[in-house]
Parts: C-alpha cells; structure tokens; sequence
C-alpha cells in the first residue's frame, strides 16, 4: 500500500464557489454522490475522498457543504481538519459563509491552511487583482493571516499546480496527529456494503484501531467487534488517528450507528449530560448572552440541543473567553480535549438566521452540575486549561486531581491515555521530583506535601492537648491527613504514609516506640506521675501473664479512672504495655513470651485451639482469649473456625 500521512485536508467556503470541483481536481473523486446533489448542483452531505501528495504519499481530504442549511453538515465534516483550504470564488468574493467557516474552522482549533481563489478565468487581471486584496484584507487577524491566496480554476485547470505546491508546503508543516492516546471515533456516515454488512466512517479523534479489536459504542454502550477496515478508500489491518477510516462491524444493529454516536476501545470513556469547558464567544456577536441561555450544540459529529451556564461570572461577553457548564439535552460520548461549537436558537443578527455565535474545548466531564464563581473550581479548570496540551503536565494534572495514590492504569483512564504511555509520563514526573511511588501506585508530591501539613498540624494538636503523652499513634497521623470514609481511602492513606516517611527522614517528625512526636516534645509528667508509672510498669512486669485488670490496678494504686488511663497511656506510648482490650492491659515482655509459646506450637503441629493456647501459656481464659484476640488483630495469628494458624507477622518469624 502507498505510505500514508494521518494528515486531513478540508474544504470551507460559501456555496458555488466550487469545492466539490477543486476536490475533484486534487483526488480524481466526484465526493458529491447523492441524487439530490446531483439534481441540485449543490453539496449536502460531507464527503471523503483519498488525496495523493507530491511525494506520493497520502491523506484525506473531506469535502463540505457550503450552503447555509446544511451548516450542521459542514460542522460535522470539519472538527477533524489539520489543513484548511478557504474556498472563495474570485467573481463573488467573501460571502456570509466563507465568514461562518472560517469563524468555526477558527473555533474548531484550525491554524494550518490557503486561500484557493475559484473561478479565476471568470475575471479579468484588474478584477483578479481586487479579489486578492479583499481576501487579504479579510483573513487579516485570522489564522489564515499571510497565508498563501491561489487563484484557481476549475474549469481550464490554470493556477492549479501553484496550488497544488503551496498545498503541499502547509501540509509539509503540519505535524501528524499523536495516536498513541485511546481510540475514539465520532461516527460521520453508516451504510451497508453488500456481502460485508454494517460499515462506518469518520476520522479517529484519537488512538489506533486495528482488525479483529473490541468496541462500544457511545452512548448506548454496546459492545462490538471490527471485522474489516480501510484507510482512504484502502484494505488495511490498522488505521489511527487523523486518517480517513471505514470500519466493517459485527455484532451490532446497524439502526445503532449513527451520525454523532462514538466509537471507543476503552471503558475510560463514558457518555455524559455536561461537560465544562473554556467557552470563547465571537467578537462581532452583538451583545453579551446572559447566563444560562440554549443553544444548538456541534461536537465531533454530534449536534444537539444544549444550555450553557457561566462559571466564573454573569454574562458571556463578545470576544472574551468564559469558563462554563454544558448541559446537554440527552446524554453524548464526549471527551476532554473536544472542540465544539454553539449557534444561537434565536438569530443574534438583523436577517432572523441563526449563526454561529462561539465555541471552545472540553476540560472536564464531571457530570455533576456545578455551581457558579466556586473559586476552586475555577482553580481546577483553569489549571486544566493550561495543561491540556501536554501530555506530561496533563497527567500531573489528573494525580493532582485525584490527591491520593492510584495505579498507572487508573491514572492512565483519568487522563485518557493507554497504561503503558502513562507509565513513561510517571517515570518523567517522578524524575522529576513531582511524584512518589507507593509499592504499585504513584501520587503527586503536592498531595504528599499536604498530608505533611496536616500530620504536623495534627501532632501539634496533640501535644498542646495532651501535655503527659509522649506522642501519637501511626493511626491517628494517618486519620489526619486522610478523612476516614474519604472515597479512595487506600490511595490517600498510602500518600499519608510516604508523608510520614518524608516527615521522618527530614527529621520534622520523631519516632519513638509506638508513637511519633515533634522534635523537643516530651512527656511533661510531675515527679508523682513518674513514680506512678515506675510502679505501674514494676508492677504488670511481675504480674507477667496473668496481670490485674484495669479496675483493680486503679484499686490498687489508689488512682481515679481518668489517671489510670493517663498513665497507662503514657506507658503504651513507649512501649513499655500492650492494651489488649478495655480490661486487659500487659506488660511488653509478657506478650512476647506468650508468641514465643505460639510459634512453638506452631512449630509442632501447624495450628491450636484456644485450650491448647491456654494450657501451654499456664494461664486461664480469661487471659488466654483476649491475648489470641489482640494477636488476631495485629495479624500475628488468623482464625479458621476454632483453630488459629500463623498470621502474616508468624509466618515471617517461622520463614514460611
């Protein structure tokens, strides 16, 4: 096959200024197949036609309507162009629609493309002349200002090889598209070919298909398989994005696939009823639009009825870009990264038509109405906005987003890209300073510099309130910087765990025993309270196995319930006792004589019963059950039934 170039040529223009014929031209195809088309002599639906370069290589062209009621059609043909051609013919100058298509070429994100000046045979050099001039003076502020301007014509073919090279010098400086993100299709024209069945066509927004691959379709979520493809008109085992593809499908009702439905390889896609977005409405619109106004939406291939409520203000102001809401009236595939347009429903211009009125891209699809002049959300989408063109600070973007660990795949569905590319991204960002990695998952360091804010803050607490504890347990660090019933909640414990290993190796933080504490805060304890936790620990020590409970140590050393628990705390906090249970409270070596004694029956015959327990450690119940119930906890031992076998900690000491 004739190598390819994922590069889409696109005709603009008012109508009769002869589109249709300069495709022909350039491809050899009459993209004008329909009847009515014929019998009119006018373009109605888009089309596509296979266009060879001077170096013989490849792209797609798609040829669009130009008469003001089929600009839905034109809308739809267009959001995959990287190279515009300006059709206007030179007897007939600049007309309301050259003015419209290029005002949505604009908002669609064109900035590569000519002026082909039609029908030049039709005036004289002095005409021809005027014409160029009104076109320059017209493309002037656009971005097809300094573009090369050809007269053309279509019918004695003069001009055309200047064209044909100056074509070819925008398409020499246009970049391929990137299909290394996931596959996406907005759905442009279903028809049957016989013997084949159901066919597709459009132009991938993303991604690469090849034979024999799984789809959904969007909205309706149906899976279905690729039986067949052809890129540019060509049998092909893989197509990606940017080029023209037909997609022969099995196993879906063809009555499924139409026009602005989307075609999607990965599940990190799903249909949605609004989306924010950067909004920019056009300079020569009359007047601010006040918020919330409908209009007719153009996305991909997708139009629809559609309101747009402002984020950060009252009024959508001609000229000037707005932060905004998309409300949809039924659900739609769209995705970050979109382009669209909106046309008013009541005409903003004198003739009562409607027009073309603004357009944008797509930041978000959160799905959930969002309220106006919400500062942080203004932050995200404007942080959003700034980095949806890198690929790298996009994905830096989403694990700031999600502020807590996730694996590369998760991150990877957030941010639209396949896991392995994903990954690369990750490996960059924790070069770079800007990541850590937690075991399989990855967290932005702002996320982990804030768990350090909040560890810190909660350690401060907890000294001013607690003056006689020497500091606080590893959960409550962790309860800190992470709210208990947060969704995510392994992900952001996990980033508050490599908080605590920051905090720790910067020396922010203390470890001692059980507890972590500030630097230079220490229990403050009275020399009563001293002698009072000598004799507390003196005493559970030579208790050993079989210690006091918690009431009958208060008896015994004469303490209120409230001191008691102070200074068993205290004790607990070095290390000194373990809390078994609200009753039970043992002195350090007590416990790890009584694990020396279940590993040893561990050791004999692999798992034991409470009697046995009881009966090796010399002891009765009431000490036996709640030991097994703590070693339960801390996973030294785990229960099937009636018998406890080796837990995590026992399996390490017995090397299983």
């Amino acid at each position: 096959m004739t190598e390819r170039r994922n590069i889409m040529l696109g005709t603009a223009g008012h109508v009769d200024h002869g589109k249709t014929a300069l495709v022909k031209l350039l491809t050899g195809c009459d993209t004008d197949r329909l009847a009515e088309e014929k019998r009119r002599g006018l373009t109605i639906e888009i089309g596509f036609a296979p266009c060879r370069l001077a170096d013989q290589r490849i792209c797609g062209i798609v040829d669009v309507p130009g008469h003001y009621d089929f600009i839905r059609n034109m809308a739809a043909g267009a959001h995959g162009i990287d190279v515009a051609i300006l059709v206007i013919a030179a007897d007939d100058g600049v007309m309301p629609q050259t003015r419209e298509h290029l005002d949505i070429l604009t908002l669609l994100g064109v900035r590569r493309g000519l002026v082909a000046l039609t029908k030049a045979d039709l005036v004289d050099a002095e005409g021809l002349a005027l014409a160029v001039d009104d076109v320059r003076a017209f493309i002037t502020g656009t971005f097809l200002e300094g573009a090369e301007i050809c007269p053309v014509s279509n019918t004695t073919g003069s001009g055309y090889e200047a064209f044909f090279d100056a074509l070819n010098r925008q398409v020499d400086l246009c970049g391929p598209h990137d299909s290394s993100g996931l596959f996406r299709l907005w759905i442009d024209k279903t028809f049957s070919v016989r013997g084949f069945g159901t066919v597709v066509s459009g132009v991938p927004a993303g991604g690469s298909v090849k034979v024999g691959d799984k789809l959904t379709l969007l909205p309706d979520g149906i899976a279905c398989r690729v039986r067949g493809l052809q890129v540019y008109g060509q049998d092909s085992q893989q197509a990606g994005a940017g080029e023209c593809v037909a997609l022969n499908l099995a196993d879906i009702d063809a009555a499924r696939l139409v026009r602005g439905a989307v075609l999607t390889a990965s599940d990190a896609f799903e249909p949605v009823t609004m989306f924010e977005a950067d909004l920019q409405l056009l300079g020569h619109v009359p007047a601010a639009i006040g918020d919330y106004p409908e209009v007719h939406l153009h996305v991909g291939s997708a139009q629809m009825s559609a309101r747009v409520a402002i984020l950060d203000g009252d009024v959508l102001t001609p000229g000037r870009h707005s932060l905004v809401q998309v409300r949809l009236a039924e659900p739609l595939g769209v995705a970050a990264g979109d382009r669209f347009i909106i046309r008013s429903t009541v005409s903003q211009l004198a003739d009562g038509r409607i027009s073309t009125i603004g357009g944008g891209r797509v930041l978000a699809t959160s799905n959930v109405r969002l309220r106006r002049n919400r500062p942080w959300n203004i932050a995200a989408l404007n942080r959003r906005l700034a980095t949806i063109d890198s690929p790298l600070e996009w994905a830096a973007t989403h694990l700031l987003e999600i502020g807590a660990a996730v694996t590369v795949s998760q991150l990877g569905a957030s941010c639209g890209r396949p896991a392995d590319v994903t990954a690369a991204l990750v490996s960059t960002l924790v070069e770079q300073g800007r990541a850590k990695v937690a075991g399989t998952k990855v967290v932005h360091q702002d996320v982990v510099s804030d768990a350090c804010k909040s560890i810190v803050c909660a350690l401060e607490a907890f000294h001013a309130a607690n003056p006689h504890r020497a500091g606080a347990g590893r959960g409550q660090l962790l309860d800190a910087a992470c709210e208990p019933n947060a969704a995510g909640q392994a992900g952001c414990r996990a980033a508050a765990e490599l908080a605590i290993d920051q905090l720790l190796s910067e020396g922010r933080i203390l470890h001692r025993g059980e507890v972590f504490s500030l630097p230079g805060k220490q229990a403050s304890l009275d020399a009563a309270q001293q002698q009072a936790c000598s004799d507390l620990e003196n005493l559970l020590k030579t208790a050993g196995l079989a210690p006091p409970t918690v009431s009958e140590l208060a008896q015994e050393g004469r303490m209120t319930p409230a001191t008691l628990a102070s200074m068993l705390d205290l004790l607990a906090d070095r290390g000194v006792i373990v809390k078994l249970d609200q009753k039970i409270v043992m002195h350090a070596d007590a416990l790890q004589r009584a694990k020396e004694v279940a590993l040893d029956l561990f050791r004999k015959s692999g798992s034991f019963e409470t009697v046995d327990f009881r009966d090796a450690l010399g002891v009765s119940r009431k000490f036996a059950v709640p030991l097994l119930d703590y070693f339960d906890t801390i996973r030294f031992t785990t229960r099937t039934g009636s018998r406890r076998r080796p837990g995590q900690e026992a399996r390490k000491l017995l090397n299983m």
